[in-house]
C-alpha cells in the first residue's frame, strides 16, 4: 500500500510539473489588439475580471455578484479589448462545454494582473475583440457548437445508442416526454 502511495504523490508532482510548463507555454501565446492590431502575450498584457450584480429577490435569492467578460488593456494605446465569444449562455450556461469558461480558467492567471471591476462603466476606449473566439483550437478550446436544445451538434453522430438518445430527449429544456 506505501508503494502505490509513494507512485501517486511521484504521479502528482510530475503531473503539476506538466502543468507549470503547460502555463509557460499558454503565457507566451498572443492575442491580436483590436485597437493597434499588433499580438501581445498573454504574460505581458494586464486583463479586467468585470462582474455583474444579481438584485435580491424574496427572502433568499440574489444579492451577490457574477463573473462578467474578461477584457484585456493594450499596452500601446491603452484601449480595453472586450474578449467576446459567440456562443451564448443560453445554451452553454455554465457548462464546461462554454469557450469562455474555458479561457478564463486555462489563461486568466497567466495575464501580468487581473484587476476586478464591479461598476458598469469602461474607463477609457474599448473594442470588441473576437480574436480568442476565432482561434479556439489555438487556445485549446472546444469547437462545439451547440444546439438550440442544449446538447452538442454531432454528438448523436458520435454515441447513436438509443438508450443515449433517451437520456438526451429528457434533458432538453422544456421537454416532458421520454
Amino acid at each position: 500500500m506505501v508503494s502505490l502511495e509513494v507512485q501517486l504523490k511521484v504521479n502528482e508532482t510530475e503531473r503539476n510539473q506538466i502543468l507549470e510548463r503547460i502555463d509557460e507555454g499558454n503565457g507566451k501565446r498572443k492575442i491580436s489588439c483590436e485597437g493597434c492590431n499588433q499580438d501581445h502575450r498573454i504574460g505581458d498584457i494586464e486583463a479586467i475580471q468585470t462582474h455583474w450584480y444579481v438584485w435580491p429577490s424574496g427572502c433568499t435569492e440574489g444579492d451577490y455578484w457574477n463573473e462578467g467578460e474578461l477584457q484585456f488593456i493594450c499596452p500601446e494605446t491603452e484601449i480595453i479589448n472586450r474578449l467576446l465569444f459567440s456562443t451564448s449562455y443560453d445554451n452553454l450556461g455554465r457548462s464546461i462545454d462554454n469557450p469562455e469558461l474555458q479561457f478564463n480558467d486555462m489563461y486568466k492567471r497567466l495575464f501580468k494582473g487581473v484587476e476586478d471591476t464591479y461598476t458598469k462603466e469602461t474607463r477609457g476606449e474599448w473594442r470588441n475583440n473576437y480574436y480568442v473566439d476565432s482561434n479556439r483550437k489555438m487556445f485549446g478550446l472546444t469547437d462545439y457548437v451547440p444546439s438550440k436544445f442544449g446538447i452538442r451538434i454531432g454528438e448523436i453522430r458520435l454515441r447513436g445508442d438509443t438508450e443515449f438518445l433517451k437520456v438526451v430527449s429528457r434533458s432538453v429544456k422544456g421537454s416532458e416526454s421520454d
